[in-house]
């Protein structure tokens, strides 16, 4: 079941994004949670609010604290972001996803999922930029080392978008994590979809 924040402009910062999924949830059982990318603050924020509804946690290309500097810096690059998101126009704004690609999905990719990336919906700006800027503040690493959840953590590794250094630490930090990397930029879950469904299934498999 996807938690749908598209258009989200995250009100009550990554907390209210947290509780929202939560009440998303059609039922009361323990569940596992994935978060990627940026939805990884959303999951560890929820396993750490409440954590007698998650069963296991899935994070793929994600941060517990961003340690880029440069995207840390990063409030005059949104700013132009949100100015040209607004104005430019579709062929203008594919252009530019089409040179992510590399970033996004590496060198070596199916052409389904290429087909699928390019025509993604444009970003709701004003929800990203508010993702975009809670991102460059959350830091959970106070917390952390309290997480009682079971944690799959998976990195790519060649992510510019989120430093493989990021999952790292998530791995080091969180007691029951365990930390796989694999050939890949930020989306190498999609990528590589086969393999990290066997290596869930063998994990969650473990976890009972």
């Amino acid at each position: 079941m996807a938690f749908n924040h598209h258009v989200d402009t995250a009100e009550g910062g990554v907390e209210g994004l947290a509780a929202r999924a939560l009440a998303a949830l059609p039922t009361d059982e323990p569940v596992y949670v994935c978060g990627e990318s940026f939805g990884g603050t959303v999951a560890l924020t929820l396993a750490h609010r409440y954590p007698l509804r998650v069963h296991g946690l899935i994070l793929f290309s994600t941060f517990g604290w961003h340690p880029s500097s440069l995207a840390r810096r990063g409030a005059s690059a949104l700013a132009v972001w949100s100015f040209l998101g607004h104005r430019v126009n579709t062929p203008t704004y594919q252009a530019g996803r089409l040179v992510s690609v590399p970033t996004q999905l590496g060198l070596r990719f199916p052409a389904d999922l290429f087909r699928d990336y390019i025509q993604r919906p444009r970003a709701h700006v004003a929800a990203y930029r508010a993702k975009a800027e809670l991102s460059l503040t959350f830091d959970a690493r106070p917390w952390l080392p309290t997480l009682t959840t079971p944690t799959f953590v998976l990195t790519g590794m060649w992510d510019p978008v989120v430093p493989v250094s990021a999952g790292r630490e998530l791995a080091r930090t969180i007691p029951q994590a365990e930390l796989h990397q694999l050939p890949g930029g930020h989306l190498v879950h999609l990528v590589q979809s086969r393999r990290v469904g066997e290596l869930i299934e063998t994990w969650a498999r473990d976890l009972h």
